[in-house]
């Protein structure tokens, strides 16, 4: 899955948001920025226990008459109560093919039937204590170690594993209409059983279950006999059904289970909900599924774990003038007997596969076809798909020949929704998109637009095989899933698109932007134990993403490609239509090493990698030359520095490096010890170079000697050639980040950034950037603002000079993302040839006839146009724009203008469109909320008035995204400064504390926001006068 993200372009308005305020922000847009982010279901936490008060009271008299005219209107208001029941609820009558819904339970059965519903409450007595006011991280600990009654059902939240099931045969009838958007369902679970049992249990979750027609029947011989359910439980806090039998059942014995229930098309954009678009002002609707990674229960009862696979076969009804796709092909259409207007369409039965990757849509979508590959979207988009339909079948082709393994299935359905709440997601045969992220309008959308769609294609294709193919057992190993797709997709894009340069890009958009998150304590290890819905969704970030990603690549250079392949290609052959844990992917790659000679008997993947993926964190390595030896030595590298307390995590780190005139590239293992010595005998005066093109997942750094003949190298005119431009970037973000950690003098760290006035290649400027915007946000907030804009301005002199906002047909993609990169920080910085050209650009605009058909901007610039005209004008540039974004068909126009109609400086409209964004039918989707705060707050105006928002309209926000708690937090996350003063940081903590009970499920995040600005805090007071010290020389 992707995590919803913020595009290059669109991300203007977020510097602070780079800094480490969000913990899905690449992909997703996870988010990516999120990537982004995918929203689930949480647990139900309203519920409350009621008090009965007793009392004296004085007693109230009614005369006879009376009495029994209240009576009779009480039983009229009966009888009308359930008229409008009757005839606004859905009472259809239907025979299910195949599947008979006419089959009630005997009445025997039925009154032999106990049915309970248990609650979290009436199970568990939890005893939370007073949550301490002053530190989130006590909070987040005392919570864990307090609630013992969460504790001892965290241990039962798996399935039991007795019964396990084969196949389902599922029948669906959406009601896709405005009043009655409702669901029937009909489902038949073949099981097998595996131990003694008197009990099956499954999943379901708001779900209305017609207990009466469950039932449990023997398979013996041709015929089948009824198993009698003693008792029905509900547990709501757990999402279990749970059926007590009367017997036990037998082992290796096949039993089917048949179940009728009812379910609503919610607007939550998780399990079975609804969406819509609108059409010559008629809203058109569709009915469309997401599951992962705990939402299929809610579209039916089902063994709801990734490792529980089985064949599915899909009947899903529909209105005539409608269609339906899902995994597999349609095989035939049948009427629904009693409904003259709907028919059902029967679907082929599946591969193997888990629930979390069934899908199905209903709508009057349109589709484009290449072979067995389409796109599906709204009919005025259809243009839109050309690229993606082009990329597509070319990218599953480069995977087949990459993995060796072929693809399963007879085709793919790639579906553009209008409401999704991730960025895309990888259902097997029928992946769901963002419009934005699948749909590419050349002439509107911008290059980065068309970089996100082959990223974002080819990163669900990849799931294809890791996911879907072979799952994660658990979602412990969930970055088995996400880490190689985010790894694939750099190949995947490459090969289709080389002029994109992505695999040149990966150090910069991926690996340094992981460190930044995983440099804080409270980080999480990549492989983590994760035991319920909530837990599961957090872990949907960038370190189950980026930083899987990044040592997938760091593997495959130190195993070489060949070898990486092909113990791949094992893996998923040994593993196919099965689950898989992280183990079973060291194992096949050791045997492959071996097998090769690039392993001894005395190394394995699993030694090396347990120490990545077992471990939080990442380590700096320090080298330290003499005479004849270099001396390397490891230890975590923390935002907050070096610990006083002795750590004892240490990793197996593939180390690379080479000299100064030396053609030699020399490769040793540092073997989880923390120094190790080793000849290098090498003359002094050369510098000396570690970690070649960034491929391990380390920082490094140097004696003072070895950083001063570095800097000497790089600011010689033509010098800094001599290092590749991924090193140069490397250099540039490990110096800027080591000073900000207390690991070197900031001194010897911005003395590496002067040779950026000769810098013209994208790579180490973007890396400067990410690590300028951390002082941006520092020094914004300061009365020396004025020194780090001269100095910024100085380096980005030359650069403006011959970059501007002129773009030429053949220019390069990372010369256009230079462009776009300098001048939104010349705009910021307050250049004002920079934000002159940007008013002209966008007054011009306004004054063309029809400003909807005829954008004179250039596509690449709009973001930066946008904004800077929105920041500089009044409230007719605001409502124009807004008037644009209402008005346009492209997807990725409206997240241009969505960001930068956050740019204002004026309080009121600010607040209006915050309000906007949790008001249905403002105009913004439900999907989009957390970009509006997102923009809004990435502005030092909007920082405080998002905040502000925040505490004002708590339950109302709340409310409005319903049980969709990772959206409800997304706006959390972008609301919190993570560059308070002491007192917001108070202040902050304070009113954590006093929501604690809505944010406890999102505990970590909320210790990664807080961490990172107890760090800023402690930076200021340790660094900024030492660097006001070092501009004001500069300037001298």
């Amino acid at each position: 899955m992707v995590p919803w993200r913020l595009n290059e372009d669109v991300k203007n308005v977020t510097i602070s948001n780079i800094l480490l305020k969000g913990v899905c922000t690449s992909r997703d847009a996870t988010a990516y920025g999120s990537r982004p982010v995918m929203t689930q279901a949480a647990e139900r936490l309203d519920v409350m226990d009621t008090i009965t008060k007793f009392g004296k009271r004085k007693p109230i008299l009614i005369s006879r008459p009376l009495a029994v005219l209240l009576v009779l209107l009480f039983i009229v208001a009966l009888i009308a109560t359930g008229l409008l029941v009757y005839h606004f609820t859905p009472h259809h009558v239907i025979e299910f093919a195949n599947i008979s819904c006419s089959h009630h339970v005997p009445a025997a059965r039925e009154s032999a039937v106990e049915v309970r519903n248990v609650s979290k409450e009436q199970t568990i007595a939890n005893s939370v204590d007073d949550i301490p006011l002053f530190n989130v991280t006590e909070m987040f600990t005392q919570r864990s170690n307090t609630n013992d009654g969460d504790k001892a059902e965290n241990k039962n939240l798996r399935l039991p594993t007795s019964v396990i099931p084969i196949s389902y045969q599922i029948y669906l009838l959406p009601f896709v209409y405005e009043g009655n958007f409702t669901f029937d369902g009909n489902i038949s679970i073949l099981v097998n059983v595996t131990k003694p049992t008197i009990n099956i249990t499954l999943h379901a979750d708001e779900l209305d279950v017609d207990f009466n027609s469950v039932q449990v029947l023997k398979s013996t011989g041709n015929d089948t006999e009824d198993v009698v359910i003693r008792e029905i439980t509900n547990d709501t806090s757990r999402h279990f059904l749970i059926l007590y039998l009367n017997e036990t059942l037998n082992v290796n014995e096949l039993y089917t289970i048949k179940i009728k229930f009812t379910g609503v098309l919610n607007d939550l954009l998780q399990g079975f909900y609804r969406s819509s678009y609108v059409v010559n002002k008629k809203k058109r609707w569709i009915a469309a599924t997401q599951f992962q990674p705990t939402d299929a229960r809610k579209a039916f009862p089902c063994f709801d774990e990734p490792a529980l696979k089985a064949t599915f076969q899909i009947n899903i009804g529909r209105i005539r003038t409608m269609s339906t796709i899902s995994n597999m092909p349609l095989m035939r259409t049948s009427p629904i007997e009693g409904f003259g207007n709907y028919v059902w369409d029967h679907y082929q039965e599946s591969v193997p596969m888990s629930t979390y990757l069934v899908a199905f849509v209903v709508s009057d979508l349109k589709k484009v076809e290449n072979g067995s590959f389409s796109v599906w979207t709204r009919e005025t988009a259809l243009k839109q798909a050309s690229f993606s339909l082009k990329i597509g079948p070319s990218i599953l082709k480069y995977y087949e020949d990459f993995f060796q393994v072929k693809f399963p299935l007879p085709k793919i359905d790639m579906v553009a929704l209008p409401d999704f709440s991730t960025g895309a997601m990888e259902n097997w045969g029928l992946i769901t998109y963002r419009e934005s992220v699948l749909l590419y309008e050349p002439g509107v959308s911008t290059k980065t637009n068309l970089q996100s769609i082959a990223i974002v294609v080819a990163h669900e294709l990849a799931h294809q095989w890791f996911g879907n193919l072979v799952t994660p057992a658990w979602w412990s190993d969930l970055w088995l899933n996400e880490g190689f797709a985010s790894y694939m997709e750099y190949l995947g894009a490459d090969a289709v698109c080389p002029e994109l340069k992505t695999l040149d890009q990966f150090v910069v958009q991926e690996l340094q932007n992981v460190f930044h998150l995983d440099s804080l304590k409270s980080s999480h290890q990549i492989s983590i134990a994760v035991n319920n819905s909530d837990e599961i969704n957090y872990i949907f970030d960038r370190i189950s993403y980026g930083k899987g990603a990044t040592i997938i690549r760091m593997m495959e250079h130190f195993l070489t490609t060949k070898v990486f392949r092909r113990g791949l290609t094992s893996y998923l052959e040994e593993r196919k239509y099965s689950s898989a844990e992280q183990d079973d992917l060291w194992s096949a790659l050791t045997y492959q090493a071996y097998e090769d000679g690039i392993f001894d008997g005395n190394m394995t993947v699993k030694e090396i990698m347990d120490t990545w993926t077992l471990q939080t964190g990442y380590p700096v390595v320090t080298a330290i030359r003499n005479e004849t030896a270099l001396v390397l030595k490891q230890e975590r590298f923390l935002i907050g520095g070096k610990s006083e307390v002795k750590n004892s995590t240490l990793w197996w780190i593939p180390v690379t490096l080479k000299a100064q005139y030396d053609n030699i590239l020399t490769k040793i293992w540092m073997k989880a010890e923390s120094e190790l010595i080793i000849d290098f005998n090498r003359d002094q005066n050369f510098w000396l170079l570690v970690n070649i093109n960034q491929t391990g997942y380390y920082r490094v750094n140097y004696d003072v000697e070895n950083w001063q003949l570095l800097i000497k190298e790089l600011n010689s005119k033509t010098g800094f050639k001599n290092f590749d431009p991924k090193n140069r970037a490397q250099l540039l973000d490990d110096a800027l980040n080591l000073a900000s950690a207390g690991y070197l003098d900031y001194d010897i760290a911005m003395n590496v950034t002067r040779y950026l006035v000769h810098e013209r290649e994208y790579v180490p400027w973007k890396a400067a950037f990410n690590a300028f915007d951390f002082l941006y946000g520092i020094f914004s907030h300061s009365s020396q603002f004025d020194k780090f804009k001269e100095y910024m301005l100085y380096l980005l002199d030359g650069l403006y000079k011959e970059v501007t906002f002129n773009e030429t047909p053949n220019d390069a993609t990372l010369d256009i993302y230079m462009r776009m990169d300098m001048l939104w920080r010349a705009c910021l910085l307050g250049k004002l040839e920079c934000i002159q050209e940007s008013l002209k650009q966008f007054n011009k605009w306004q004054f063309v006839i029809n400003p909807d058909k005829e954008n004179v901007i250039s596509p690449n610039l709009r973001g930066i146009v946008y904004c800077n005209a929105i920041k500089s004008g009044s409230q007719n540039e605001w409502d124009f724009a807004w008037q644009r974004y209402l008005n346009t068909d492209v997807g990725s126009e409206k997240e241009l203008l969505m960001s930068a109609l956050g740019c204002s400086r004026e309080p009121w409209i600010l607040y209006r469109y915050l309000e906007w964004a949790i008001t249905e039918g403002s105009g913004i989707r439900k999907q989009d909320s957390v970009r509006v705060f997102s923009a809004v707050s990435s502005t030092i105006v909007g920082q405080h008035i998002s905040y502000s928002f925040l505490k004002a309209n708590w339950n109302k926000i709340k409310k409005y995204m319903g049980s969709s708690l990772m959206l409800f937090t997304g706006i959390v996350r972008e609301c919190i400064s993570t560059f308070p003063s002491e007192e917001e940081l108070n202040d902050i903590k304070q009113f954590v504390q006093s929501k604690w009970d809505d944010l406890s499920s999102a505990s970590r995040v909320i210790q990664q926001l807080i961490e990172q600005g107890e760090a800023n805090l402690e930076w200021k007071r340790r660094n900024f006068d030492k660097i006001v010290k070092w501009l004001s020389s500069v300037r001298s």
